[in-house]
């Protein structure tokens, strides 16, 4: 079997990784910043985890009224820019944990692209993002 290629292009934007630790195996959100090094836009298609079952892509959307959340199927990472998942807009849910996950444990996380990469990381879980 052969392996997926892991990305060059695309890397931690910032010091902004981190995934919010719930109690109780409550679904949890992470953040990231992704920087793409390359000449044209990479789409995350997909993202995946051996610590969690399920993990989807939501958007924050609020009007004058009120706020919800929708499911995305994949981000653009701009050419030569940044993308960022962030509190209030862009962020990955983590549902399901795979074993138990407490403060200052690593989530490992992959980052599937649309140019058949892989983009690998281990954000941190804390409680809080002042903790980073």
């Amino acid at each position: 079997m052969a392996k997926t290629p892991v990305s060059t292009d695309i890397t931690v934007a910032k010091n902004s990784v981190w995934v919010r630790w719930l109690p109780n195996a409550l679904p949890a959100a992470g953040y990231i910043g992704l920087k793409n090094s390359a000449d044209k836009d990479i789409k995350v298609t997909k993202i995946k985890s051996p610590d969690y079952k399920n993990i989807t892509i939501y958007q924050t959307v609020t009007d004058s009224e009120s706020s919800k959340m929708v499911r995305l199927d994949g981000v653009t990472v701009p050419a030569k820019g940044e993308f960022s998942f962030v509190p209030g807009s862009y962020h990955i849910m983590f549902e399901k944990p795979t074993r138990l996950i407490t403060p200052g444990d690593n989530a490992r996380v992959i980052f599937f692209l649309d140019n058949g990469t892989v983009f690998k990381v281990r954000m941190p879980v804390r409680t809080s993002p002042e903790l980073y």
